[in-house]
């Protein structure tokens, strides 16, 4: 928003260069500057403390309502804009403040490279432009502190740590969006069930909001309780939709749930609307699994199945949500077509035995690309053979 706000303002008035900032963190003002700004400015005026003795901070801590600095020889009392101005090349200097509940929110600067009384109209027209900025700014503080709060959410609700299984190595990523409140709604979980088997499962929650990352919480503890008791991956699901279909109408999310049973080394699938788990079996290349694909939870519909596939020692599956392989503008099964050509490239690369850690680095750099905007949550599982004894 402050970038915005400088763009806005550098068209508008005819000053040389114009500076937004704004208390990022407490004692720290961030700086952000208009396109006519010198780069060696921008380059050492990014962040500083609160309490430097300059006018900008001065208005952003309250001790003066705005400056106007017509010409260098008001610059004295500030030994820093003195050298500065000498430095940038300007010579006149206004600091009006966006005002948030009685105290600046932010401020704009506006600087000329010459003497540069401002007029009435000026000014009128610098106070409109602040008052038009100031509910966008609220906006945007309000959408950062509630992107922070989510955050936190849904590091908290997410799982610190896994268990550790016999015959499996196991890892687990989650990365929150980079737009505005794409947070929340991904989530992971592995649960050693009271009949000796593991249940590894991912899921995605509708919305990208703190009500998401509630309700991921929510889902996560109920249906991880489920297959705890009874290990089954289709009577689980349904459990858990019936419930939030009766308690949590609002609510819905699609889950993936895959069982290992090292008795069979098998995996038994089953989805709640879904995307299919990628699997590489030794000597065959990265490939969707077919999986009983079934309906959301919360839809109440109900009508789940499950497929029961081989998991032989060496062999990898992949859940993932949507935000590690879609990317927007792109057809969903290109992403995919093109996931797991890199899966492949990563094994073929790498310890084919231990194939864990080059995945998850893989899945990382997918989940941290600047061009995704969405969460991504992944786990990814490879099975070993079984020990023999000593």
């Amino acid at each position: 928003m402050a970038e915005i706000i400088a763009g806005g303002a550098s068209e508008i008035f005819d000053a040389g260069w114009v500076i937004v900032g704004f208390v990022a963190d407490e004692g720290v003002v961030r700086l952000v500057h208009g396109p006519n700004v010198p780069d060696e400015i921008r380059a050492d005026w990014n962040d500083i403390p609160l309490d430097v003795a300059v006018p900008i901070c001065e208005v952003l801590r309250g001790d003066t309502p705005r400056w106007e600095l017509a010409s260098r020889d008001e610059f004295v009392p500030w030994p820093i804009l003195v050298a500065e101005a000498e430095r940038a090349g300007f010579s006149a200097l206004v600091v009006e403040p966006i005002v948030d509940d009685q105290r600046p929110a932010a401020v704009i600067a506006l600087g000329w490279r010459d003497e540069h009384p401002i007029d009435g109209e000026e000014r009128e027209l610098l106070s409109e432009f602040a008052d038009v900025a100031r509910p966008a700014f609220r906006r945007a503080i309000a959408t950062e502190s509630d992107r922070h709060v989510a955050s936190t959410l849904q590091s908290w609700l997410l799982p610190s740590t896994v268990p550790h299984v016999d015959r499996l190595s196991l890892s687990t990523i989650y990365e929150p969006g980079t737009d505005e409140l794409d947070v929340g709604g991904d989530w992971y979980d592995v649960v050693v069930t009271d009949h000796g088997r593991t249940a590894i499962i991912v899921g995605d929650v509708v919305g990208h909001d703190i009500r998401a990352a509630a309700e991921m919480g929510q889902i996560r503890h109920v249906l991880s309780s489920n297959l705890a008791r009874s290990d089954d991956p289709t009577d689980s699901l349904r459990l858990t939709d019936r419930y939030f279909h009766e308690r949590r109408p609002d609510t819905m999310a699609t889950a993936l749930v895959m069982v290992f049973d090292p008795v069979a080394d098998s995996l038994e699938i089953a989805s709640a609307g879904h995307p299919a788990p990628i699997v590489v079996e030794p000597g065959t290349a990265a490939r969707t699994l077919d999986h009983g694909l079934g309906p959301p939870i919360g839809s109440g519909l109900g009508g789940y199945s499950a497929t029961i596939r081989p998991f032989p020692a060496g062999a990898v599956v992949i859940g993932y949500t949507d935000g590690v392989v879609e990317r927007r503008g792109t057809p969903v099964d290109r992403c995919v077509t093109e996931f797991c050509r890199q899966i492949d490239h990563s094994i073929a690369t790498s310890d084919a035995d231990h194939a864990v850690p080059a995945l998850t680095a893989l899945v990382r750099q997918r989940a941290t690309e600047p061009a995704r905007r969405d969460d991504a949550a992944a786990v990814i599982v490879q099975s070993h053979r079984a020990r023999t004894g000593t």
